[in-house]
């Protein structure tokens, strides 16, 4: 299974791939800078895995708690995403998470 999550709900802004039981994640703390940071993270993984997004199950976002900013930054590029691609969402707890 191949699912892309992004986090942008706190002051880290995080994207992790889960490909067939490997996972690769790129993590950084990065304050009011997600709108910034999120899409080159989720370009690099993808890259890096050697995966195009529309090969991907589905995606994940942190819907919070946290930032209003932040979970909003993170839903909108999800949506954005999950829409061109043609892929299910799923939102996550934060704290759950």
């Amino acid at each position: 299974m191949k699912i892309l999550a992004l986090d942008a709900a706190t002051e880290a802004c995080s994207v992790a791939l889960h490909l067939d039981g490997e996972v690769l994640s790129h993590f950084e703390v990065c304050p009011q800078q997600h709108s910034q940071k999120l899409l080159p993270f989720v370009d690099a993984i993808l890259a890096d895995a050697g995966v195009r997004l529309n090969q991907l199950d589905g995606l994940v976002f942190g819907q919070g708690p946290g930032s209003f900013t932040g979970v909003r930054i993170g839903v909108a590029i999800t949506q954005g995403l999950a829409f061109g691609a043609d892929l299910p969402v799923v939102g996550i707890s934060n704290l759950a998470a």
